[in-house]
This record gives C-alpha cells, structure tokens and sequence, in this order.
C-alpha cells in the first residue's frame, strides 16, 4: 500500500510539473499548483506548526507569477469537537509584491459511523505593504470525509464559498489523505475555482500537501 502511495504521489507531481509549463486552451479555464509542507506539533489541548507553500498560477491569458508563503499556525482545542487558530501568511507574490495575512479561524468537527464532517469559519485580512491596501474576506468552509475502513486512505469533498460585503468566489475541493504512518501523510486535491464577478470566472488548481506530525 505505502509503494502505491508513493507512485500515485510520483505520478501527481509529474503532471503538475509538466502542467505548469502548458498553454491554457481556454482564456476562461486558468490554471494554478500548489505544492504545500505542514508541520505540527501538539501539546496537550495546543498545537504549533507551520506552513511552507509555493503557488504557481496562470491567469488564463498568458499571464503567470508564482507565489511563496510561510505561515506559522497556533492552535487550541478547548472541546474534543471544537479547535480555535490563529494563522499569519508571509506571502510574497513574484507579480504584485509583498502581503501579510491575518487568518483566525473555528472549526467543529463530528464523527457518523465511517464519515467525518466539519464547518470551518475563518476571517481573512490582507495587506499589502507596498501600497497599504486592506481587503478581508469571510471563508466558510463544509467537508465531508470517507474514512475507507481497514485502509489508510480517506475521501473528501469541501465547499467553501468566500463573503466579502458579497460573495466573490467559491472553491470546490475533491480528493483523497494517504497516511504514511503516525508521522507522515499526504493530502491530493484537485479545486474548482468559481469565480462570481469577473468575466473569466473558472480556476483549477492541482494541490498537494505533505503533512509533517512531530
């Protein structure tokens, strides 16, 4: 099972490699990879961590830059269903320059036979340093999980629409987490961006997470 993982992983990263480098057939299809590693670390009630991302993104008429982020996380679970965090993204885009991201967040989470299902609530502030503009955004995020029994490997769909003073946007995430063992595991994700207020509304994004647990 784990030399399956590995392959599909193989596989994943050779079609994003090769996807970044592809022409967009259509100006209203863009396309983006995201290629994250997450460490965390829990003590008790708290967890610390941190998140290091790099993004490739396309905007469908020719245009692309890449993006870096560190983000370190804190993290408190008062109740067993219930995990409050606070998050700040380092972000610095190749195209527009410099941001910091501001993103506390609640999740609650609960458990039906071999299903698993959470909502999570975050608020997001971004400044960019070089002009001094604000935006926020709210981003509710609903998903639910299939943990296959007897197997390392769990199925999830997620919907998480974005609010600011309307919605702008959604993202639909499909994918699958293959644990490794109790350290390691590995998250794919392919997201439908639907955009609601430009006139090339649709994203797609391969996504691929290695979860580090110390």
């Amino acid at each position: 099972m784990k030399r399956a993982v590995v392959i599909s992983l193989l596989l994943l990263l050779t079609f994003s490699a090769g996807a970044q480098e592809s022409i967009v057939e259509k100006p209203e299809d863009a396309f983006a990879t995201w290629t994250d590693v997450i460490v965390r670390k829990d003590f008790d009630n708290w967890h610390v961590g941190g998140l290091v991302e790099y993004c490739t993104i396309d905007n469908g008429s020719g245009l692309k830059h890449n993006e870096v982020v560190l983000r370190p996380i804190v993290g408190y679970n008062p109740l067993n269903w219930l995990r409050l965090q606070f998050q700040v993204d380092f972000l610095y885009s190749f195209f527009s320059g410099f941001y910091l991201r501001y993103l506390p967040d609640v999740s609650f989470h609960w458990k039906a036979s071999d299903f698993r299902f959470s909502f999570r609530t975050r608020y997001q502030l971004s400044h960019h340093t070089q002009s001094g503009k604000l935006s926020s955004a709210m981003r509710n995020r609903f998903k639910v999980e299939y943990m296959i029994p007897d197997a390392p490997v769990s199925l999830h769909f997620a919907a998480e629409p974005y609010w600011w003073d309307r919605f702008i946007k959604t993202r639909y995430y499909l994918g699958a987490d293959f644990k490794i063992n109790k350290h390691f595991s590995i998250t794919a994700d392919y997201i439908r961006y639907q955009h609601y207020d430009i006139p090339k509304p649709h994203q797609n994004v391969v996504y691929l997470i290695l979860y580090v647990r110390l």
